[in-house]
């Protein structure tokens, strides 16, 4: 019954082991991208190559691993068997020197007859006397060739003649008998020998012969002579050859004997050596692969979603102006700053360049960055800049920016006569861009146009004095590194010495970057250095914080003269503000624009106007040119009176739709309530549940998801969850809270992950570091320029005045005639 049975199920269960391994494999071919041989067609809809590349690549990363593990296994082992068999050789020739020594000895103490026709008594005595207190021989005889009569310490005998070798010397006869011993001859070349026994272990090799670091059980050492057969020397049985087939061989041949040394590696331990090194080095190499494929995957996804970010960002124009003020360092009078570009992101507020700037030049995006800060600077300084002609303010070029054909004509269509003009712009180059040959010739058609140029960093690249007396600079920037020399006495001070004194003899004006103490102040001012520009004067600012900060500078000027122009200045900044702010009441009032829903691509914009019309509307009721209605439109624009509606265009007169906004409408989160100190908060707290999460094929780490955090603010402070969703986008937008792809807002769901802030980029100042340091406290070393913002307030503008270092609770004291 059985029987009948299995043999009844016997197809049933083939059919369920070939449904098994067919769904395992097609389980593996799913896995390497062939999705649809699952399907019932057989045929391969859709396949996933980079999957199937890592396959491929593993696969034959790993077989050249193995076989390299392999051939370097082989080499070792071929370089060991020759250093084995050199050293064996060596130990053999010892013992046989030794042994030839005795041999030596017989013929000192007797003499030997010229023929073998009798066995003299010295002679026998002597035989006796070696045969029994040589440790290395056994039983000496002197023989003859072709002569049977042996003498030996019996005296005379008669066996078969010898077969002495033709060469006078030591020769070694190892037999080709197992029970037999080898014997030892040694010739005179007349016809007469020596012949010994060798004892058991006359030859045999000793464990300390043998360097620390060579592998010696895999070798199979035998001595070879001229006598013929083998005698194991190291390895196999003691007193018996080895029979095992040679893979790897090493011969070394005696220059004193008759002997040669094979060290032999045999075939299945080779196998076995290089079996494992094999295996161990595609498991290594194979993971190593893996390791890489995975770094260099994310790598290239984050790297992605950054320039997919930047692009986005500049498409929405989110890049900002910030400005830095330059004073004099003589009169303390502020005569210009430099630009600065930010990152006003929607959802962690301003990003220093730190974050963006690396990669914005490896992308070319720095250029459309660099346009769209400088057109905005361009619009935002002009009151202040037309007011105060002696007011100058300097851009940062690249040299992608040089090396564009158009780069001088956008330069002059940015900077003209209606916003900054020329005479009062700098471009700055770093000093290793001045290497360029064809930066070079830009450069000098930039310089004949009318632009001025300066070296920024000075010191710190690679151009040459001939270079810096060829091109026409205008002005030097010293590097913060070299200033930093004066409070910290290095012997990097000499070389701030030098830079004053060569621009000195080449009457080029300085300017001192990163100035943050008194005495540096001091220093750089008695030694004729004309500007200054750092965190002791102020930080790099928003445009309106700037001329906040230029105002309360001009008003706090007492005791010295202030700047001749401040008050006419301030006076032209209010009416040019006055006059936008009518424009834009006159637009937005009766008569005016026509302001309402707007539809494109079956999608309605409400209440927007569009630019060709506000164009049209400026020139009849203002009567001035398109070209003049366009510039003011801009200008409108850069102050943010008005807005694209995608934030996607500067104000042209086309067919795009524009928004009206308050004067006042500028984006400013609500503060927290004081028990809610944002990071510190999330530092501190021991309970937040920082976990690991996977998405897709990346695993990210001391993460959150967005309900996570909800929860714990809802357990910890005792708030409803909407107020708990506010604090976590407040969070987020003061640089505490960051989402991992740092691009969405913050969301209460478990598909979104975020993460702590980036300490080093974190815009938010942090309590526990101040902007002023505290008495008798070494300032902390400033970063770069591209990273100097970090630390900036991303809502609250700079003050407008810094206190000097040391000194926080007092008012600043400038130092006198230094306003």
């Amino acid at each position: 019954m059985d029987s009948v049975l299995d043999s009844a199920l016997s197809p049933a269960k083939a059919d369920l082991q070939a449904v098994g391994w067919r769904s395992r494999l097609r389980a593996s071919l799913s896995w390497l991208g062939w999705a649809a041989l699952a399907s019932s067609s057989g045929r391969p809809r859709r396949m996933h190559i980079d999957r199937l590349r890592v396959a491929v690549t593993s696969l034959v990363v790993g077989t050249a691993a193995a076989a390299g593990a392999v051939a370097l296994t082989w080499q070792a082992h071929r370089e060991a068997a020759r250093t084995s068999a050199s050293i064996a050789l060596a130990a053999v020739d010892l013992r046989l020197n030794d042994m030839a020594h005795e041999v030596r000895r017989i013929a000192s103490v007797a003499e030997l007859p010229s023929r073998l026709t009798e066995c003299p008594a010295s002679l026998v005595q002597a035989l006796l006397d070696e045969s029994l207190h040589s440790s290395l021989l056994r039983r000496f005889e002197v023989v003859e060739r072709d002569n049977p009569m042996r003498c030996g310490p019996q005296g005379a005998r008669m066996a078969e003649p010898p077969m002495p070798s033709e060469h006078a010397g030591l020769s070694i006869f190892l037999g080709t008998q197992i029970a037999a011993r080898p014997e030892l001859l040694f010739s005179w070349g007349n016809g007469l020998a020596v012949q010994a026994k060798l004892d058991a272990g006359a030859l045999q090799l000793q464990h300390d012969i043998w360097p620390d670091d060579l592998d010696t059980s895999v070798f199979v050492i035998n001595a070879r002579s001229v006598g013929g057969g083998t005698l194991n020397l190291w390895g196999a049985s003691q007193g018996q050859p080895a029979h095992q087939p040679a893979w790897l061989q090493a011969q070394a041949k005696s220059a004193q004997h008759h002997v040669t040394v094979t060290s032999t590696v045999s075939r299945s331990t080779f196998l076995n050596e290089a079996g494992r090194a094999a295996a161990w080095g595609a498991l290594q190499a194979v993971v190593l692969t893996l390791f890489g494929v995975a770094w260099v995957w994310r790598r290239a996804v984050l790297r992605s979603r950054l320039v997919h970010r930047l692009s986005y960002a500049l498409r929405k124009r989110q890049f900002e102006p910030f400005v830095q003020p330059i004073v004099d360092l003589q009169s303390g009078r502020c005569v210009g700053g430099e630009v600065l570009m930010r990152w006003n992101h929607p959802q962690r507020g301003i990003l220093g360049p730190g974050e963006f700037i690396d990669e914005a030049e490896r992308t070319g995006l720095i250029i459309g960055m660099s346009d769209l800060t400088m057109s905005l600077a361009a619009h935002q300084l002009a009151p202040i800049a037309q007011a105060d002609p002696a007011l100058y303010f300097s851009f940062n070029i690249t040299p992608g920016q040089l090396r564009e054909p158009g780069f001088a004509q956008r330069l002059a269509e940015i900077f003209n006569a209606d916003t900054l003009p020329r005479q009062q712009v700098l471009l700055e180059l770093t000093e290793r861009d001045f290497v360029d040959s064809r930066a070079k010739g830009m450069l000098r058609a930039l310089r004949a146009d009318g632009w001025r140029i300066a070296i920024d960093d000075f010191g710190t690249g690679q151009s040459s004095l001939s270079t810096i007396e060829q091109l026409p600079i205008d002005r030097i920037k010293i590097d913060r590194a070299f200033v930093s020399t004066v409070d910290e006495k290095t012997v990097n001070r000499p070389v701030l010495d030098a830079i004053i004194q060569l621009a000195r003899e080449l009457k080029i004006p300085l300017i001192a970057e990163g100035i943050e103490t008194q005495s540096q102040w001091d220093y750089l001012a008695t030694r004729g250095v004309a500007y200054a520009q750092g965190y002791l004067m102020a930080k790099p600012m928003a445009v309106k914080s700037y001329l906040d900060w230029l105002q309360h500078h001009a008003n706090a000027d007492s005791g010295a003269a202030a700047s001749p122009a401040g008050g006419a200045a301030q006076q032209d900044m209010l009416t040019r503000s006055g006059a936008q702010q009518t424009l834009w009441q006159r637009m937005s009032g009766a008569g005016g624009l026509r302001i309402q829903d707007r539809t494109h691509l079956l999608r309605t914009y409400p209440r927007c106007f569009v630019g060709r019309e506000a164009v049209d509307w400026m020139v009849a009721q203002l009567s001035i040119s398109r070209h003049e209605a366009v510039r003011q439109g801009r200008g409108l624009l850069a102050v943010g009176l008005i807005h694209h509606v995608l934030d996607e265009h500067d104000f042209e007169d086309d067919d795009f739709f524009y928004r009206l906004a308050p004067s006042t409408s500028v984006r400013t989160p609500a503060a927290l309530p004081e028990a809610v100190i944002g990071k510190k908060a999330l530092q501190q707290a021991m309970d937040f549940p920082w976990l690991s999460h996977s998405r897709g094929l990346v695993r990210h780490k001391h993460c959150a998801t967005g309900r996570t955090v909800v929860d714990w603010i809802v357990q910890r402070y005792s708030v409803p969850r909407p107020t708990a969703v506010q604090w976590a986008s407040l969070w987020m937008h003061q640089g505490a809270l960051r989402h991992i792809f740092d691009e969405q807002p913050f969301v209460d769901s478990n598909q979104h992950l975020y993460r702590l802030g980036c300490r080093e980029c974190d815009p938010r100042p942090r309590a526990a570091q101040p902007c002023a340091v505290q008495p008798h406290a070494r300032p902390a070393p400033r970063p770069s320029r591209r990273q100097a913002s970090c630390a900036l307030s991303a809502h609250e503008p700079p003050p407008p005045h810094v206190s000097f270092l040391g000194h926080p609770a007092r008012a600043p004291q400038w130092p006198p005639g230094r306003r």
